[in-house]
């Protein structure tokens, strides 16, 4: 198979993309996670009316308290805020942006820091590492101190570290966390800074198996998705199995949830294209 001459991770608003080009020949190709991101996710959406409920009711709590002292701090006693005042204060108070939203780019930071801390250790067992080692939070040093425990009980050799891949046959490309050998097998890993794993992360892990296969690369005899704390009170760690993936029925719901993303989103599917020569 022709190998990629370039290859360029696009964040956009609509999700994340990358642009490919093989034999002078252009595909924008979903990734992996935005394709995943068509799986309904009823448990989030519960867990994020839960929390915004919880920001309204201590928001207006503190409000109610604020106003209450600056009443009885006057010796005149003050002026109640007609309904209309107290929602608009309250509106402010609140902000534009939503409390899970806050959450999840909290937890997303964490993750970042300990992918960040946890690649340049991988890079610098393979002599790859550039500059110090990342300075990171308690709650990212917490999922690093896991992922050493982890590392502690197999033979981990790193092979490949935050590797691009893609297939051309089905269309998607992502970034693999890490290929190496443990205990003496080829393993595709990938690390999940979170409280629990979701089904679709096996999906992940398959896909990105499947694209090494048609790129020519050795194909893994297993996956493993780690999963790290991401809070200074949760110390452990936990280890998934993913089968093989040409030993296991999980590839073809990828599949099917690929063509689901087709259907949902038939505007941001792209024909390849030849490059312009400049």
């Amino acid at each position: 198979m022709s190998v990629a001459t370039s290859i360029v991770r696009q964040d956009t608003k609509a999700g994340r993309f990358y642009e490919v080009i093989v034999d002078a020949v252009t595909y924008l190709l979903p990734s992996v996670t935005h394709v995943l991101s068509a799986i309904a996710k009823p448990a989030l959406v519960f867990w994020a009316a839960n929390r915004e409920r919880t920001l309204g009711i201590e928001t207006s709590a503190d409000l109610y308290v604020d106003l209450f002292q600056q009443l009885h701090a006057t010796t005149t006693g003050g002026e109640i805020l007609s309904r209309t005042a107290y929602i608009a204060t309250l509106k402010r108070r609140l902000g534009q942006q939503k409390a899970h939203q806050r959450e999840l780019e909290t937890a997303g930071n964490i993750g970042s820091e300990a992918h960040a801390l946890i690649e340049w250790t991988l890079r610098d067992m393979l002599g790859q590492a550039q500059g110090k080692a990342p300075v990171v939070s308690d709650p990212a040093r917490a999922a690093f101190v896991a992922f050493q425990s982890w590392a502690s009980t197999v033979d981990l050799q790193p092979i490949f570290v935050e590797q691009t891949v893609y297939s051309l046959n089905h269309s998607y490309a992502g970034t693999m966390d890490l290929l190496a050998k443990v205990d003496g097998k080829l393993t595709l890993i990938d690390w999940k800074t979170s409280t629990r794993v979701y089904n679709e992360a096996s999906l992940q892990n398959i896909a990105y198996q499947q694209a090494m296969q048609e790129m020519g690369h050795p194909t893994p005899e297993r996956g493993l998705i780690i999963r790290l704390p991401k809070t200074i009170q949760d110390k452990g760690f936990e280890v998934i199995d993913v089968p093989q993936w040409e030993a296991s029925d999980l590839f073809p719901v990828f599949l099917a949830v690929k063509k689901l993303w087709d259907w949902w989103h038939p505007h941001q599917r792209k024909s390849p294209r030849k490059k312009q020569s400049t």
